[in-house]
């Protein structure tokens, strides 16, 4: 049996201890993995204070719903506990504020519209986008920031932005070809 595997079991056993209100077994998880889930939500934050006090929140919440829990890895619940809320900490900061609104286009980084039912019909097709991706896309092309500057912004990597970007503008020229096509015969 490796390392892993070793770990695993012990997780799976520490887990079923955990379930019967073992405090020692949510002890021995908390110092098995606070380190890691603070580093690992320093990549998110870049604050030691905040992300602390999130890991913190986490495990917090992970012993009030012991009884309830239905884990298969625990070190994979505590990664989407901690980036979830790293996720909403981010929400709260403003980073992501107003990206979900609908915005009024900048003229400077957006061409202007024929009308305003065109570009209502753009924006609704904009808001139709994955979150993360309308997010990305709005910061481009209504703030007009670089790829660089939302790849730091959003804590992601510069081609993450560029295939995001790809996969929205893909996808509104499908979506808008017919008011292209409208636009063009009028």
């Amino acid at each position: 049996m490796t390392l892993s595997q070793d770990k695993k079991t012990e997780d799976v056993f520490l887990l079923k201890r955990l379930r019967n209100g073992d405090e020692v077994a949510f002890e021995v998880i908390f110092k098995r993995y606070y380190a890691s889930m603070v580093l690992f939500a320093l990549n998110y934050l870049h604050d030691k204070d905040r992300t602390e006090s999130i890991v913190q929140d986490v495990f917090v919440k992970f012993w009030e719903k012991r009884f309830a829990l239905e884990i298969s890895s625990l070190q994979g619940y505590l990664v989407v506990s901690v980036r979830n809320r790293c996720h909403n900490e981010l929400k709260r900061q403003g980073v992501v504020r107003g990206y979900e609104k609908s915005v009024e286009p900048d003229a400077s980084v957006w061409p202007q519209y024929p009308d305003r039912e065109s570009a209502e019909q753009i924006n609704r097709v904009i808001e139709e986008l994955p979150p993360r991706r309308k997010m990305i896309f709005k910061m481009s092309r209504i703030e007009g920031l670089k790829y660089k500057e939302i790849a730091e912004k959003l804590a992601i990597s510069p081609k993450t932005v560029e295939v995001q970007m790809g996969k929205a503008l893909k996808y509104l020229r499908e979506k808008l070809l017919p008011l292209k096509k409208q636009l063009l015969n009028s």
